[in-house]
C-alpha cells in the first residue's frame, strides 16, 4: 500500500532546523503501524510527507498504492495528487480539525460532497452509530464534548471510505478512559473496512497492548542546526 525509499525533506530554519531522512518505509495493505518517537523526531513531518502536504526534497521511490507520488511530485502534476489526497486518504488531527460553521453531519459528509457522493449511505449511518453520534447531527462543533468532537473527526475522515487513514495523536486531548473508547473504536472501525493506518502515538504502553506495529523515529544532534531524524523499524 505504501513504499518510501530514500526519501528525505528538511525542515526549519537555522539552528531549529532538521532533516527528516526515511531510509525504506514498507507498508501492507491492513496493515496498522504505530509512529512513535520523542516530541521533535520528526513523526508529524513523515505524517504529512505521506499525506501528500509536504514535498520531499529527495526520493528515491514514494508509492501509494499503484501510484507513483514520486513522479506526481517531480512532474509537478498537482491535481492528481490533489485527486489522490482526496480520493484515497483519510486524515485525524489531534484538535479533530472541524469546521465550527457545519453542523456534525455536514463536517462528515463534506468530503462526500467534494467528490460528487451522495452525501450519506447505509456505510456511513451505521459509521456513526457505531461511533454514538448519529444523535448529535444537527450540532455545532462549539457544542460538542472533546471527545464527541474527536469521534466526529474520525467519522469524517472514514466517511469517503479511503484506502489509508492518517491520523496525528487523535487520542491527545482526551483523558485516559475517552482515549481507550476512541482509540478502540478507531482501530475497530479501520479493520473492519481493512484500511491501512498510520497513527501517530506517544503511549507506548497501549501499542503493545493493542498488538500494533511499531515504527520509531529516533533523533541525532538534536540541540544543533542540521537535526537529523532518521526512521528505524
Amino acid at each position: 500500500m505504501l513504499k518510501l525509499e530514500a526519501v528525505s525533506h528538511r525542515r526549519g530554519l537555522g539552528r531549529q532546523s532538521f532533516t527528516l531522512e526515511v531510509p525504506c518505509l514498507s507498508v501492507e495493505k491492513g496493515e496498522i503501524i504505530a509512529l512513535t518517537g520523542v516530541s521533535g523526531s520528526g513523526k508529524s513531518t513523515l505524517l504529512e510527507i505521506i499525506g501528500l502536504i509536504l514535498k520531499p526534497h529527495s526520493m528515491s521511490r514514494f508509492t501509494i498504492g499503484n501510484h507513483d507520488v514520486s513522479a506526481y511530485w517531480k512532474n509537478g502534476a498537482k491535481n492528481r495528487l490533489s485527486r489522490l489526497r482526496s480520493q484515497q486518504l483519510g486524515f485525524v488531527l489531534q484538535t479533530g480539525g472541524l469546521l465550527p460553521y457545519l453542523t456534525v453531519i455536514e463536517n462528515i459528509t463534506l468530503s462526500r460532497s467534494i467528490l460528487g457522493l451522495n452525501k450519506t449511505n447505509d456505510f456511513v449511518l451505521e459509521m456513526c452509530e457505531l461511533l454514538a453520534i448519529n444523535h448529535l447531527f444537527d450540532r455545532k462543533p462549539d457544542q460538542l464534548s472533546v471527545g464527541e468532537r474527536q469521534r466526529t473527526a474520525i467519522a469524517r475522515a472514514l466517511a469517503h471510505q479511503p484506502r489509508l487513514l492518517l491520523a496525528d495523536e487523535p487520542t491527545a486531548a482526551l483523558d485516559p478512559f475517552h482515549a481507550d473508547q476512541v482509540m478502540s473504536l478507531l482501530l475497530k472501525l479501520t479493520r473492519e473496512l481493512s484500511l491501512t493506518s498510520i497513527i501517530v502515538m506517544h503511549d507506548w504502553d497501549r501499542i503493545k497492548e493493542m498488538g500494533i506495529r511499531e515504527i520509531r523515529t529516533t533523533c541525532k544532534n538534536r540541540d544543533h542546526a542540521g537535526t537529523i531524524s532518521v526512521l528505524t523499524g
